[in-house]
C-alpha cells in the first residue's frame, strides 16, 4: 500500500474511533440493504443508504450554492475532521457520509471551482498514490457534484464498484493503440471511453483531446458533462470517462409515486446506485435503470462521433 493510502488508512481508524458521526456512520454500512440487477451486458448494484439523504437530495443551483456555507472550506467543516495533506494543494478528508467501508474527499485547499480541465495532473497522481488499495473518481459540477463550488476529488475501496471487475470484458478492442496508449469506446447504454498507459504525459494529451471534442459535441459553459474514475496498476493508468447528458433522470423529479430518489454520479455509474430511501430501493427495477442511463448518458449518436473524433486526434496523422 502506498504512502498516502497508508497514512489516508491510519488516520479513517483513529477517525472512526473518535468521531461519533463517522463511527455511526461506517457502523451503519454494515446493515445496507443491497440488489444486483443485470442491465445490458453489466450489472448495477442498488444500496438502500438512509445517510446519503442530504447528498442524494443536494440542491446544487447556483442560487443555493451562493447562499449556503462551502463545507469543504476548512473554517466550515466540522471541528472532529482531520486531515491527511495530499502534496501542497490537497487535503484527505475522512468522508462522514460513506457509501464505501473506507471512503475519503480529497479536497483542494483553495475554494475554487470543480474543474478538471487543469487538474488532471493532479487526478492522476492521487490515483498512483492511492493504489493498489483504493480507486478514486471525480464527478463534474453539474454531474453529483454536491460541492461543485470546490474542487475536488473521491476515493474508495478498490473493486466496490462494478465497472472495476467488469471493465476488461467490457472495454473491447481498442479505437486507438500507440506505443504508449490504449482507447476503448464500447458500445453500451452505459457508453465510456477508458484510457490506459503508464505515460503521463500520453494520459494528459489524451484526457485534453477528449475534454475539447465532448466540449464540441456537447457544449457546456462549465465544463462538458461527465465522471471520471481511476486506478493504477504495474502497467499504468487506467481512467473511464463517462459522458453524460443530464444529471438526473426524470422520475426524480416526479410526483407521488413515480418520485424515484436515486441521482447518478460516479459510484452509481460505476456500478452501485444509491438511494436514500427504503421505498425507492424496494420500487427500482430494471426499467428505471435502464430509464436512468437513456436519460443522463451521452445518447448513442452523440457518443459515435465523440469516438470518432477522439479516435482520429489520437491516431495522428
Amino acid at each position: 500500500m502506498g504512502d498516502l493510502a497508508a497514512r489516508a488508512k491510519k488516520m479513517l481508524d483513529e477517525q472512526t474511533r473518535e468521531w461519533p458521526l463517522l463511527r455511526d456512520n461506517v457502523a451503519a454500512l454494515a446493515s445496507v440493504q443491497t440488489r444486483a440487477i443485470p442491465v445490458d451486458d453489466f450489472v448495477l448494484k442498488v444500496q438502500f443508504n438512509p445517510a446519503r439523504l442530504t447528498s442524494t437530495a443536494a440542491k446544487t443551483d447556483a442560487k443555493t450554492i451562493r447562499e449556503r456555507k462551502c463545507f469543504l472550506c476548512a473554517e466550515n467543516r466540522p471541528p472532529e475532521q482531520r486531515e491527511v495533506a495530499f502534496g501542497d494543494d490537497y487535503l484527505v478528508l475522512c468522508n462522514p457520509f460513506p457509501i464505501f467501508p473506507e471512503h475519503f474527499t480529497i479536497t483542494h485547499r483553495a475554494h475554487r471551482p470543480q474543474r478538471i480541465r487543469e487538474s488532471f495532473g493532479d487526478f492522476l497522481d492521487l490515483a498512483a498514490a492511492m493504489s493498489p488499495r483504493y480507486t478514486v473518481f471525480y464527478n463534474g459540477p453539474k454531474c453529483g457534484a454536491s460541492a461543485p463550488d470546490h474542487l475536488h476529488f473521491q476515493a474508495g475501496d478498490r473493486g466496490f464498484m462494478t465497472i472495476e471487475g467488469e471493465y476488461d470484458r467490457l472495454k473491447g478492442e481498442p479505437i486507438v493503440k500507440t506505443s504508449k496508449l490504449k482507447a476503448f469506446a464500447p458500445e453500451s447504454s452505459r457508453p465510456f471511453i477508458g484510457l490506459e498507459s503508464s505515460d503521463r504525459t500520453a494520459m494528459l494529451a489524451a484526457f485534453g483531446a477528449l475534454l475539447r471534442n465532448l466540449n464540441n459535441i456537447a457544449p457546456d459553459p462549465d465544463e462538458p458533462m461527465m465522471n471520471v474514475l481511476s486506478w493504477h496498476e504495474p502497467s499504468g493508468w487506467r481512467v473511464i470517462v463517462l459522458p453524460r447528458l443530464k444529471h438526473r433522470p426524470s422520475f426524480y423529479f416526479a410526483e407521488g409515486e413515480e418520485k424515484i430518489l436515486l441521482s447518478p454520479a460516479s459510484v452509481d455509474l460505476g456500478g452501485v446506485c444509491i438511494v436514500p430511501l427504503e421505498h425507492d430501493f424496494r420500487k427500482l427495477d430494471r426499467a428505471h435503470l435502464e430509464q436512468m442511463l437513456r436519460e443522463v448518458m451521452l445518447q448513442p449518436d452523440a457518443f459515435a462521433k465523440l469516438r470518432d473524433a477522439l479516435a482520429a486526434v489520437l491516431r495522428g496523422p
